[in-house]
C-alpha cells in the first residue's frame, strides 16, 4: 500500500497547525474539564432555620450549612430559587421540613430531627469512567469531522488525480481513516494520560483499550458522514448534531426511565455500548466482549458506507 495519503495529510497538517493545536486544545479541555466536575466535592446543603427552631444554630454538622431566618413569616422565593435548600421551623415540639426541589432531603432531615435515625445516605457515584468515555465519544465524534477538512480539500479534484495514479478507494479511505485514528488516539490517549493522575483517577490497560476502540469508531463515523455530504461546514453541524442527541437518547449520561421507550431504544446507539465500557472502569459487571464486538461492527459499518458512497461519487 502507497501511504500518498498519510504523507500528504501529515504534511498539510504541519503547515496548518492551528487544527492541530485547536484538536489538542479541545481534548485537553474536555478530560481536565469531565475529571474536575466528576471529581468535585458535593455542595453543602444550605438549610434555613426559623427562630422558632433556633437551637439547631448550635448543631455542629459538617455536612450542612445552618443559616438563621429572619423574620417569623418565611419567605419561600429563596427557596424556590435555590439560594437555600431546605427551611426549618418548630411546631408543638415537632421539627417541620420544607423543601422544594430535593425531597429526599427533607425526608431525611425530618427522620433524623424527629426520630432520631441516620437516613441512608446515597452511595457515591461510581460513574467517572462512563461519563468520561461518553463526553470523550462526542467530542471525539465531532473533532474528527473537523479533522477530515483535507478530505474536503481533495475532493476539489485532487481525488481524481490521486485515483488516475493507481491508488484504489479502498486505500484512499482507509488511509484517511487511519490518519484521523491516529491523531485523535493519540491526544486522547495522552490528555488522559497527563490529567487523569491529577484528579486521582487511575489509569488502566483497560482505559487505552477502550480509548483505541473509541476513537476508532469516531474516526468511521466521520468518514461516513463526510462522504454523505457536500461540505465540511454541513458534515460538521450534521455530526455535532447527531452525536449530542444520540448521546442523550442512549442514556450515557442521564439515568433513563424503566419500561420507557427510551429504554428500549437506547442499544440502537453506540454510546450506550461506550458507556457500558466505562461502567466496566468504574468496577461494574458488564459484558465487555458484547461492547467491544458491537463498537467494531459499527466502525466496520460506517466504513462500508464511506466506501460506497465514495465509489459511487467516482463513477459519477
Amino acid at each position: 500500500m502507497k501511504f500518498i495519503i498519510l504523507n500528504n495529510n501529515l504534511k498539510r497538517l504541519i503547515q496548518a497547525k492551528s487544527y492541530l493545536w485547536l484538536s489538542i486544545l479541545i481534548v485537553f479541555v474536555t478530560v481536565a474539564a469531565s475529571a474536575y466536575v466528576l471529581t468535585m466535592d458535593p455542595p453543602k446543603p444550605i438549610i434555613g432555620v426559623a427562630p422558632s427552631a433556633s437551637d439547631l444554630l448550635a448543631m455542629d454538622n459538617d455536612a450542612l450549612a445552618v443559616e438563621e431566618l429572619s423574620g417569623e413569616k418565611q419567605n419561600y422565593s429563596p427557596l424556590i430559587t435555590g439560594q437555600y435548600d431546605a427551611y426549618i421551623s418548630k411546631e408543638a415540639g415537632k421539627y417541620q421540613v420544607t423543601t422544594v426541589r430535593n425531597a429526599a432531603l427533607g425526608e431525611g432531615l425530618s427522620q433524623w430531627l424527629n426520630e432520631r435515625k441516620i437516613p441512608n445516605q446515597p452511595a457515591p457515584s461510581g460513574d467517572h469512567f462512563k461519563v468520561l468515555l461518553s463526553v470523550l465519544a462526542m467530542s471525539s465524534m465531532i473533532l474528527s469531522l473537523i479533522l477530515y477538512r483535507f478530505y474536503f480539500d481533495d475532493r476539489q479534484g485532487i481525488d481524481q488525480r490521486i485515483f488516475s495514479s493507481g491508488l484504489s478507494t479502498f486505500s484512499y479511505l482507509s488511509q484517511q481513516v487511519l490518519f484521523t485514528f491516529l491523531l485523535l488516539f493519540t491526544i486522547n490517549a495522552l490528555a488522559c494520560g497527563i490529567v487523569l493522575p491529577c484528579f486521582d483517577l487511575d489509569l488502566s490497560g483497560g482505559l487505552f483499550l477502550d480509548l483505541f476502540v473509541v476513537e476508532l469508531f469516531a474516526a468511521n463515523f466521520g468518514m461516513a458522514l463526510s462522504t454523505l455530504v457536500k461540505k465540511n461546514q454541513e458534515a460538521l453541524l450534521v455530526g455535532t448534531m447527531l452525536s449530542v442527541l444520540t448521546m442523550l437518547l442512549s442514556g450515557a449520561l442521564l439515568a433513563v426511565k424503566e419500561d420507557s421507550l427510551q429504554e428500549q431504544i437506547q442499544p440502537i446507539f453506540p454510546q450506550f455500548y461506550i458507556a457500558k465500557l466505562g461502567s466496566a472502569l468504574d468496577g461494574q459487571v458488564e459484558a465487555l466482549s458484547q461492547s467491544l464486538g458491537v463498537l467494531l461492527l459499527y466502525s466496520l459499518a460506517f466504513f462500508v458506507i464511506a466506501l460506497l458512497m465514495q465509489k459511487r461519487r467516482i463513477i459519477d
